[in-house]
């Protein structure tokens, strides 16, 4: 590359270069707008019309705009017009400027009104940028004005070497009733084209040697995008054209870019000294690395390839500041001069993956990283991302997808992906001291951060004053404990070795338990608040862009907690995994201690809109779920607790009106079931038969002691079912005894007990009046049994205090399904059962 426009830019002048006045080219074809036709409008600005004309031979692009002010919205921010040029090989010339008030038009282009302004108002990119705009802001623009403008800037890029390409964004934010496009371009340049996202085809006429290229659009609608997109979405419609084939074509093309011949600094010359001096390649690649990350400043200006001459090395570290391409050009050039094979290699931070969807061109890359080879391995680094350390094997690079690599065998793109050991991984260790209520508790908090989450919060404390770290970690805590206090400074330590750090925290809460509003009890909820954070937020379900999430992204957390005594933990995990995130929950206790541990990986970057409402219910769902309440009471507590406690009349006129149906029901049943004539006995059957004998007297004794054991099980279940303060210990949230699942599971005893009292006293009425029914409904009966039996051991085994009576539960069941085997055949055999049961 020629040193040329890289002295240019050292030595620039400080005047601000100008404008010209002319009219309108002879080869742009006039467009009249019209009044007729207006879009819908909001904002303030409805633009009447967008006419854009390029004529490629002469290296000429024709500007012409027709906006009416609507609103007073409009008057703020339509009434100032742009043109933008690169004074380093563009001129600007400006045709009109004018205002139709009704049927009146006034000319405004006032030259003494149009400033000229630099793009960049950061001095340091203004070394990269040499872009300037001529703005003026019109008085006395009225609602219902219309605003009519055009200039043509002259000049090519004279590093695009005579090829031409580019995109047109042929939609807005705003409507606009006619959107036009025209190319004029010689008929011997075959220029390739693609419309996209919905956007038309152009058509192509060609005549007298020319080739004209033409896209119109009327009434193109306004498209606004919400901010929190994933980085590769862009819905407007665009047309991309490209004269560029193929894209070994595009290699060819970009790599002069970054080829220079000649470096002399000797600060140059003493870095690659110091390189050399390093035997293992690898180690030599990450110093090479490390230093363009640390010693030389990134300044972001990010520009199409080619859009301006990459920066010397020896200049870029002579300023020590340096924006993506020219910190790539400084990695290579140190790793050229010390034998590694390294080459530049272009991404995409505005398709992404989907840069191999487009036509071969380079305004479709917008950054360079850096692809380094030893034998068959292949690496990935990008030089301007924040200070990394570690091996190549855990450096992370963005997920761009695709690069093209500028080796002279490359033909096409390259697929690659970051290494698996670089990706952001953060594990959280909470230790919690909890003493009793009313004392002062202790928490440390040690965090270990690798990959892609260590280069961040490298980055941070490396930006970030150590004491507005420690008060933004403060600040944090404070959330969840508003009295929290610093016991020691943040500590901020590298791995060595490896990608990583760990970051540890000291703290000290007084009062750390919350007292109730009724005084009756303390609570303390202990959640995982990084995975909380981690999970995100819903949205609203009215966006018509996808969301972006937090992708790839791994978050471990451990919370030890130390309480004053012997705790009885109940909480039982739940793991959760669904289309956008993995979460595990698995607690632990043990005397004292309780352990709780939570892991959360994300699945994808994006919510479609089709997916928000699923994902606002997992986000919900889960968050809802994360975390435990610990609860105590302290003995005057409990007392005063006891004295309170009374009949729980709710659960009692639940259980009375359900037994009085039941009973209803049975009577019912009983009254109607009586046969209006008696079944006769059967031919075979001899008349001894007929009467309550045999194995029938051992079902009848065994009906009449059946409702006893009923009843015996009412006298433990009650009590605690009808004392509030024993229902509230095991269904109230904020008990250390509460578990979610005693609510159900008592109630079911509840009813399943008077169901089967009730049925006990229609079965002993059908069997002494010797009514047909009875067979069918015993059977019924064994069945409810069985039944019941295995829906109340479902529901206890969720609950680990009741984890005991399982095991009766179960014993109750195998005997309940003996007893059906051997009755229910009886009861459909037995020619005594079919002669005495006729009523």
């Amino acid at each position: 590359m020629p040193l040329g426009p890289v002295a240019a830019r050292e030595n620039q002048k400080s005047t601000m270069p100008s404008f010209e006045v002319g009219p309108v080219p002879s080869w742009v074809r006039p467009v009249t707008p019209s009044n007729q036709i207006e879009a819908s409008e909001t904002s303030g600005t409805a633009y009447l019309l967008i006419d854009r004309q390029e004529n490629v031979e002469r290296r000429a692009f024709y500007y012409h705009e027709v906006r009416k002010i609507t609103s007073e919205n409009g008057l703020q921010d339509g009434t100032t017009i742009y043109a933008s040029f690169n004074s380093s090989f563009e001129k600007l010339i400006w045709h009109s400027i004018r205002v139709i008030r009704d049927t009146k038009t006034s000319n405004r282009l006032d030259v003494s009104k149009v400033k000229v302004v630099p793009l960049e108002t950061n001095q340091d990119r203004l070394i990269y940028n040499v872009s300037y705009s001529t703005q003026i802001s019109l008085d006395d623009v009225r609602v219902g004005d219309i605003i009519e403008y055009a200039w043509t800037a002259e000049g090519a890029n004279p590093l695009n070497r005579g090829k031409y390409f580019g995109t047109f964004s042929l939609q807005g934010t705003h409507p606009i009733t006619r959107n036009l496009l025209r190319l004029v371009y010689p008929a011997d340049r075959k220029l390739a084209f693609q419309p996209g996202n919905g956007a038309a085809q152009p058509t192509l006429n060609t005549a007298n040697g020319a080739t004209e290229l033409l896209y119109e659009d009327k009434n193109v609608p306004g498209r606004k995008i919400e901010d929190d997109v994933p980085d590769d979405y862009s819905p407007r419609r665009r047309l991309q054209l490209t004269e560029f084939h193929d894209w070994a074509e595009v290699v060819r093309w970009a790599m002069p870019l970054f080829e220079i011949d000649v470096v002399h600094s000797p600060e140059f010359e003493a870095e690659t000294e110091k390189l050399r001096a390093i035997g293992d390649p690898e180690q030599r690649v990450v110093a090479a690395l490390q230093f363009v990350q640390d010693e030389i400043r990134y300044v972001a200006a990010r520009r199409w390839i080619g859009g301006q001459p990459l920066t010397a090395p020896d200049v870029v570290l002579r300023r020590r500041l340096a924006n993506e391409q020219d910190k790539a050009l400084l990695l290579l050039m140190l790793l050229g001069k010390t034998d590694i094979d390294a080459a530049p290699a272009l991404v995409s931070e505005s398709y992404r993956s989907g840069v191999h969807e487009q036509l071969p061109s380079p305004q479709v890359f917008d950054h360079v990283i850096v692809q380094v080879r030893f034998g068959p391995t292949t690496h990935w680094i990008d030089p301007s991302r924040g200070p990394q350390r570690g091996p190549l094997s855990q450096i992370y690079v963005a997920r761009y997808g695709y690069a093209l690599v500028l080796r002279p065998d490359a033909t096409n793109l390259t697929a690659f992906r970051p290494p698996e050991e670089s990706m952001p991984v953060r594990k959280v260790v909470a230790n919690l001291r909890v003493p009793a209520p009313e004392n002062e508790g202790e928490l440390e908090v040690i965090s270990e951060c690798r990959g892609l989450t260590a280069d961040r919060i490298r980055n941070w404390f490396r930006e970030t004053s150590r004491d507005e770290i420690q008060k933004q970690y403060l600040q944090y805590y404070e959330r969840s404990f508003p009295d929290v206090k610093v016991q020691k400074l943040v500590w901020y330590e590298e791995l060595p070795g490896q990608n990583a750090c760990r970051v540890t925290e000291s703290y000290t809460i007084p009062k750390i338990w919350q007292l109730s509003d009724e005084k009756d009890r303390y609570t303390l909820h202990v959640q995982p608040d990084d995975i909380y954070s981690a999970i995100g937020s819903t949205s609203s379900l009215k966006r018509d862009d996808p969301l972006k999430l937090d992708y790839p992204n791994t978050v471990i957390e451990e919370i030890n907690v130390e309480m004053f005594e012997d705790w009885p933990f109940s909480g039982k995990g739940e793991n959760t995994t669904n289309d956008f995130f993995r979460l595990r929950d698995e607690p632990s206790a043990s005397g004292s201690r309780i352990q709780l541990k939570f892991s959360y990986e994300a699945l994808k970057d994006r919510v479609e809109v089709n997916e928000l409402q699923k994902f606002n219910i997992a986000v919900s769902k889960a968050k809802d779920n994360l975390g435990y309440t610990l609860t105590y009471r302290t003995p005057e507590q409990i007392a005063k607790n006891r004295s309170r406690s009374g009949f729980n009349w709710a659960v009692a006129a639940a259980a009375l009106c359900f037994f009085g149906t039941a009973t209803f029901l049975a009577y019912r049943y009983f009254r109607d079931s009586k046969l209006s004539t008696p079944v006769p006995p059967p031919i075979e059957s001899p008349a001894r038969l007929n009467g309550i004998g045999g194995w029938l007297i051992l079902l009848g004794i065994g009906q009449v002691l059946r409702p006893i054991t009923y009843i015996k099980a009412g006298f433990y279940l009650y009590p605690t079912m009808l004392d509030t303060s024993s229902w509230e210990s095991l269904t109230d949230p904020l008990e250390s005894s509460y578990h979610p699942w005693w609510a159900p599971s008592l109630l079911f005893d509840l009813f399943l007990n008077i169901v089967a009292l009730v049925f006990c006293g229609l079965l002993i009425a059908l069997f002494f009046n010797k009514r047909a029914a009875w067979p069918r409904c015993f059977v019924a009966f064994i069945i409810l049994g069985i039944v019941g039996d295995s829906i109340g051991t479902y529901l206890i085994h969720h609950i680990p205090d009741a984890a005991a009576s399982i095991s009766a539960a179960i014993r109750d069941t195998v005997i309940s399904c003996i007893a059906a085997a051997i009755w229910i055949p009886y009861l459909y055999r037995s020619k005594r059962v079919k002669a005495t049961f006729r009523y």
